[in-house]
């Protein structure tokens, strides 16, 4: 994918996941909460438990450090660019989302003790930054998640359709489970398409880490491409 190309994808799904976060602020939000309270979706509470546990980014760090490896292994260059971009975005979009959520202090749509809303990193005299129920917007999850795969999507459009579905169920486990609102994980998949295109741009378009990963090669279109 060119240049052009991944920014257009970028503003599209940047839109997309700003509007789903606009659409979870006003409407749907609440409804989610309570419907999920409810009952709603419960035979599917395993499955959100295996998606939530199996894509946090541990799983995916280590999934990719052995595809890193293996790519690197066997002399496959392109791929080794492709995951090496993958990697450092989901860790670019995880760090992001740890640091905003120690300032917003949203409450955690299970929290039953505390009045849900928004408290900054200080709530009746206290420090709650570092509370994990204080610790709901954005969802690293999904920021960790869409960062990972979208660096994928951009280099490789079908196997990257597949991350980003990956992605999205993630996305919608933490809401199943009640650990986030529907604007949470929009806001962290908001950021991991931003970081996804930031670091795909510096590793897989313009060559960046050239001495770890080995230089590029321009193709007919005038495109660096990883030498092989």
């Amino acid at each position: 994918m060119n240049g052009r190309a991944a920014l257009l994808w970028t503003f599209f799904f940047g839109l997309a996941a700003l509007g789903l976060m606009v659409a979870g602020f006003t409407v749907w939000d609440q409804p989610a909460l309570e419907a999920v309270r409810d009952g709603s979706g419960r035979s599917w509470k395993n499955t959100a438990r295996a998606l939530s546990f199996y894509g946090d980014f541990p799983w995916l760090f280590g999934s990719g450090i052995i595809a890193l490896w293996l790519a690197l292994r066997f002399r496959a260059r392109r791929w080794a660019r492709i995951i090496t971009a993958m990697l450092l975005a989901g860790i670019l979009a995880g760090m992001v989302s740890n640091v905003v959520k120690l300032g917003t202090g949203r409450v955690r749509p299970r929290t039953e003790d505390v009045q849900h809303g928004w408290y900054g990193p200080r709530h009746e005299g206290r420090w709650v930054t570092l509370e994990h129920k204080f610790q709901g917007f954005p969802s690293s999850h999904a920021a960790c998640a869409f960062g990972f795969f979208y660096p994928l999507f951009l280099s490789r459009r079908g196997w990257g359709a597949i991350g980003l579905l990956a992605a999205a169920a993630i996305a919608w486990s933490r809401v199943q489970l009640n650990a986030h609102h529907i604007s949470d994980v929009a806001a962290g998949a908001l950021l991991g398409f931003v970081a996804g295109w930031l670091v795909w741009r510096w590793i897989v378009e313009r060559g960046g880490l050239a001495r770890w990963l080995g230089p590029t090669e321009v193709t007919a279109e005038g495109m660096p491409q990883p030498a092989a």
